[in-house]
């Protein structure tokens, strides 16, 4: 389960509650982390639980916020902060999590060119940042920086949004340079897809859901992950004001923060990425979790009773095939209008990890 925002002591007094239910924790880890008195009780108090914590690095924003090729150096230097503080400290953290989308600097700039309702202004934003030769030179810095931390002990787990999914089942890795963030390139334990329902209905949710989780599958394999969410209510979070303020969205930006209410849909939908056979599956997030009517317990209970769903119970004909050529159509306009294809970037290479001492030990 992911957490992003709460305070480190209320994210301690729901270990026992993830821990009874099997979950493990993708915790916010930040430069200010190693100077909170209650970081370090935290990390041994779900070792204790059993529950198991990844490092998911999160930058101020003027260094982007998320891992990408504006944020490399940032990104370099917290992740070596993180490990030489695990290591002194003694305390007992798997993975690193690096969360691979576009700063909040582009996202402001691609999302002004949305509410403008201007494809030409959206494609001028997406053209520019094309450069194959610094996009080739950033995935290998990235993956030097994996390398790094495998050696140290860590598994590396990536997290992208779902719309690469569909780039690179068309084999363009160019959508990657142009939101400059490496995926498919970069050598992850495992990969997660950000597939949130947000202002979907449920019907459409699972035909989202069955879409991406089979993609994603059939792209990585065992190392694919769906994050699944949101769940409970995200809109008093008082780090949601600053950002809805850089995106300049205002009520559009907050519309997406409302969450899944009922416990039921999110059975279903976890039961539509195991029937897709993927394993790996993050809820985000305990933040909304907690604060939800229904709680942490609830939201857990729901999604460990779920059983994987055979296809006819997660086939929606005409919604599946909208996702379908909605996924088709946003890769040949991306093409068209940029020219970021095969030609200009290469056949796409989706690198795995080799054997090594930071595979993720059960």
């Amino acid at each position: 389960m992911w957490c992003e925002f709460m305070p480190y002591a209320q994210v301690a007094a729901e270990l026992p509650v993830l821990a009874k239910y099997d979950c493990d924790l993708i915790l916010h880890v930040e430069r200010e982390s190693f100077s909170d008195p209650d970081f370090a009780p935290l990390l041994r108090a779900a070792e204790r639980a059993g529950v198991g914590v990844d490092a998911w690095l999160l930058l101020p924003y003027e260094e982007h916020l998320y891992v990408g090729q504006a944020s490399i150096a940032y990104t370099r230097d917290l992740a070596r902060q993180a490990a030489d503080y695990f290591e002194e400290e003694n305390l007992k953290v798997r993975a690193f999590v690096f969360d691979c989308e576009p700063s909040p600097l582009l996202g402001r700039e691609l999302f002004a060119a949305v509410r403008a309702r201007s494809p030409r202004q959206l494609v001028q934003a997406l053209r520019a940042q094309l450069d194959p030769e610094g996009f080739q030179r950033d995935t290998a810095e990235i993956n030097r920086l994996i390398a790094e931390l495998r050696a140290r002990g860590y598994a590396v787990d990536g997290a992208a949004n779902r719309a690469f999914l569909d780039a690179q089942a068309r084999r363009n890795v160019a959508l990657e340079d142009a939101l400059n963030a490496p995926v498919s390139g970069v050598a992850w334990d495992a990969l997660s897809f950000i597939t949130y329902r947000y202002r979907a209905s449920q019907l459409t949710y699972v035909a989202m859901l069955n879409r991406y989780a089979a993609l994603a599958q059939r792209l990585y394999g065992d190392r694919a992950a769906l994050d699944v969410g949101l769940i409970g209510d995200y809109h008093d979070i008082p780090a949601n004001e600053q950002r809805a303020a850089l995106f300049g969205g205002g009520a559009a930006f907050y519309g997406y923060l409302r969450g899944m209410r009922n416990s039921f849909e999110l059975q279903e939908a976890v039961g539509v990425v195991l029937g897709c056979g993927v394993r790996r599956i993050n809820l985000y997030a305990l933040d909304g979790a907690a604060t939800s009517v229904a709680g942490t317990a609830n939201w857990l209970k729901a999604a460990r009773r779920a059983r994987p769903l055979p296809p006819v119970a997660r086939w929606t004909p005409v919604r599946s095939l909208q996702f379908g050529a909605l996924g088709a159509l946003t890769e040949k306009t991306f093409r068209w209008c940029t020219g970021g294809s095969e030609t200009s970037h290469g056949n796409i290479e989706f690198r795995e990890p080799a054997g090594g001492a930071g595979q993720r030990q059960p």
